[in-house]
């Protein structure tokens, strides 16, 4: 997961993963192995006994015996653009001017709607797949002919979502 933590004012980004029972923190570039214990936290082995008041939604306040720290968490959601291969949409049952879904996910909204003249290269709707965000482009200039998906619609690689003429 990757996060924008703001300490004391200063903003770090910092990517968390969990490894059994364990997690991962990358704190811009350096790694720490952290553990979650009742009296404390350990990082890289080391224990430090801290407090926490306040929630994620808002401000935290993190004390351990020397040290108060104001914290602000963030979670940053990526959007990845993804340019579609060349793919023959007659031999996958579509038609000319047809975009295809370039793998199996999940719609989560449709930028343009029927009648609307797009652009190549112009967003036309956002698929997520295995977590990511991914803006699905136009190929070509047109008039949008036909919508074939809805947001939270469910789809398979090469399906067609979108027809331009």
């Amino acid at each position: 997961m990757k996060l924008k933590i703001t300490a004391n004012g200063h903003p770090h980004e910092v990517l968390v993963d969990k490894v059994t029972g364990e997690y991962k923190v990358t704190i811009d570039g350096q790694i720490y192995k952290c553990v979650f214990k009742e009296n404390g936290l350990h990082i890289n082995g080391e224990h430090f006994p801290i407090e926490v008041e306040g929630s994620f939604d808002e401000l935290l306040t993190v004390r351990s015996s020397n040290r108060s720290m104001q914290i602000k968490v963030e979670q940053v959601r990526e959007i990845e653009t993804v340019e579609l291969e060349s793919v023959d949409v007659k031999a996958a049952g579509g038609e000319a001017g047809s975009i295809v879904s370039p793998m199996p996910g999940k719609v989560i909204s449709v930028k343009v709607k029927v009648g609307d003249e797009v652009k190549v290269n112009q967003v036309v709707l956002v698929l997520e797949a295995m977590k990511m965000e991914n803006e699905i482009l136009s190929e070509a200039a047109g008039k949008v002919k036909e919508i074939k998906v809805r947001p939270g619609e469910a789809v398979e690689g090469g399906q067609t979502l979108v027809v331009v003429e």
